[in-house]
């Protein structure tokens, strides 16, 4: 389970809600529900739409391993000097970049990316090949993996979206990420409305794959808060503004 708190600088917040006359407890749920949203675009690969997303998720997996057909996979596998041509002449294979099974494939691409998420790219000397088979099994579980973790920040928002008071409650839209809103049982959100300055607002993902700091890093978690910092205090702008234009 991770956590991303959003701990209020009062004295900043006060003075927009005192004048659009909400409360602060009002004031830090909007930016929470705002930094779920921001969460869930930060996740890894960073973005909303499905196809853009498949496709880093594709193109990711397929940067370090050939997926073969398995007749040309086998006669490798079993040779004794196994090797291949990834394009750029024939390299010696060792039993790492033999890829024998969904489980090395998928352990292979995630030894392989960096700490900000991003495919390490590896000279051809040290690629592997897999069964195409195999490898398409790894990407339908790596797709679906983005959307139940995007999908679990989307429920953290909608859970604290339903404690704000008053007219204009933020909503996700039905189009919005709607492939990942599917998987939003696996985030949940908290309030504790304390005394002034002493509340707090937890955006709570149940999702494994949010352990993994390639997937959603804490730089990206603290990047999540400061733009729905930005955001939430542009939308107390623009109502002030349409409260006391007359």
């Amino acid at each position: 389970m991770i956590e991303t708190k959003a701990e209020l600088s009062l004295k900043s917040m006060k003075r927009f809600v005192r004048r659009f006359g909400d409360t602060t407890n009002q004031a830090l749920l909007r930016l929470a529900v705002s930094a779920g949203r921001e969460c869930a675009l930060l996740t890894q690969p960073y973005g909303q739409g499905k196809a853009k997303i498949q496709k880093a998720i594709k193109h990711g997996a397929k940067a370090n391993v050939a997926a073969i057909p398995p007749t040309l996979f086998n006669r490798i596998a079993k040779s004794r000097n196994p090797a291949f041509n990834f394009g750029r002449g024939w390299v010696h294979l060792n039993n790492g970049q033999v890829l024998k099974s969904g489980s090395e494939i998928w352990d292979f691409i995630e030894d392989n990316r960096m700490s900000n998420g991003h495919v390490k790219w590896l000279p051809h000397r040290q690629k592997a090949i897999a069964r195409k088979d195999d490898f398409k099994d790894v990407l339908v579980r790596r797709r679906k993996l983005a959307g139940v973790t995007k999908g679990s920040w989307l429920g953290a928002h909608q859970a604290l979206a339903k404690k704000i008071r008053g007219s204009d409650k933020p909503r996700l839209g039905k189009n919005f990420m709607n492939w990942a809103q599917k998987h939003m049982d696996k985030g949940d959100g908290e309030f504790r409305g304390k005394r002034l300055g002493k509340s707090e607002a937890r955006l709570v993902s149940d999702a494994p794959a949010t352990k993994d700091t390639r997937i959603f890093a804490k730089d990206d978690a603290k990047k999540a808060v400061k733009r729905a910092w930005k955001k939430t205090l542009g939308w107390y702008r623009i109502q002030c503004r349409l409260k006391y234009s007359k």
